[in-house]
């Protein structure tokens, strides 16, 4: 990318960036940050991004109303494989209607979808005849150029292990890489960095056959992402025991100082269930089903927080499940959830 591509693009997601940091009276009917926005109380399907297959998975990092979203799905192998596709996600709030939608359209973006339509190339990179879960995507400035970092789980190799590819320092993203430090012989999935980057989060069942949550410390001073995924030193991987259980416990995600994850442990609504805890006084505390609004008799899946500009009292949850009334097997749903 040439020094003026470079300037411009910065100064046009800064300006973005701004505007999503402060509310603006003059921004008209369209603009959409924190003024009287309201998300829903119960699930909405996500139907521009669904279809009769299984979608699932989803990632995207928070920038404002820039929402570039990654998630798994076996549509392009008519329900085999599982393939990670990327789409933009528009979430537009008219003030003067009230009316809120979400779509898979470039719309508000500012012509900046060139610089996010590059992620394609990296998903390029990574899907095979096998399947490809749990996607994590990283957005990251870097001397006024913007880079991503995709992390995910694949059974190409046998177990699933966790890879990732960047294009820091190629335009055209890296070849699939391990994550050498997480991966075992057993299946490990789903990575998710905490809040200050100090610590990588994810799922496997390497210790007693159920899924449970592991984390391993990063010194990652710079964030330098590829630097720190292709480190082959050995780190000590802790089990998380104040969120695992005796049943599977999957896909954590950390947003902020709270992680959502999915569970089939006892008490819940039925299959696997959303729960949330709070990271305080230097620890995670009690899991909390997110209930009966949320949650099903079917199961809930992988679930992820953003901040969308629309609530400034909540925040969007996406998730997938399986229950009635989608467009068939797995769909994206999304949610307003307030966590005190």
């Amino acid at each position: 990318m040439k020094k003026t591509t470079k300037i411009l693009l910065l100064i046009a997601l800064s300006s973005i960036l701004l505007i999503s940091c402060e509310d603006n009276p003059t921004d008209g009917p369209r603009g959409y940050k924190y003024n009287e926005g309201n998300l829903p109380e119960s699930p909405v399907n996500l139907e521009d991004f669904n279809t009769i297959y299984d979608d699932y998975n989803a990632t995207a990092p928070s920038l404002g109303k820039l929402i570039p979203f990654c998630f798994s799905s076996n549509r392009d192998s008519y329900g085999q494989e599982f393939d990670v596709i990327y789409q933009p996600m528009n979430v537009d709030f008219d003030k003067t209607s009230g009316i809120l939608k979400v779509t898979n359209k470039y719309a508000n973006w500012d012509g900046l979808a060139d610089n996010f339509e590059v992620i394609k190339k990296g998903i390029g990179e990574i899907n095979t005849v096998g399947n490809e879960f749990g996607p994590y995507l990283i957005a990251k400035y870097d001397f006024n150029d913007l880079y991503f970092t995709l992390l995910y789980a694949s059974d190409f190799t046998g177990n699933f292990e966790i890879n990732f590819t960047s294009n820091k320092n190629n335009p055209d993203f890296s070849a699939m890489k391990p994550v050498e430090f997480l991966n075992s012989k057993f299946d490990d999935l789903y990575p998710s960095f905490n809040s200050d980057k100090s610590k990588i989060y994810f799922c496997s069942n390497r210790d007693d056959g159920n899924f449970n949550i592991y984390y391993a410390n990063i010194p990652n001073p710079e964030n330098d992402y590829e630097a720190i995924l292709s480190n082959t030193n050995y780190h000590s991987i802790v089990k998380e025991s104040n969120i695992s259980s005796i049943a599977d416990d999957k896909c954590p995600f950390v947003y902020n100082n709270i992680l959502v994850f999915t569970s089939n442990r006892a008490g819940g609504f039925g299959g696997f269930d959303l729960y949330y805890c709070k990271f305080e006084n230097n620890n995670w505390g009690e899991p909390i089903n997110f209930g009966a609004k949320i949650n099903s008799e079917f199961d809930e899946y992988r679930p992820i927080l953003l901040d969308e500009e629309v609530s400034y009292k909540e925040t969007m949850m996406v998730f997938s499940s399986n229950r009635t009334g989608g467009k068939g097997g797995f769909d994206l749903y999304y949610v307003g959830v307030s966590i005190e």
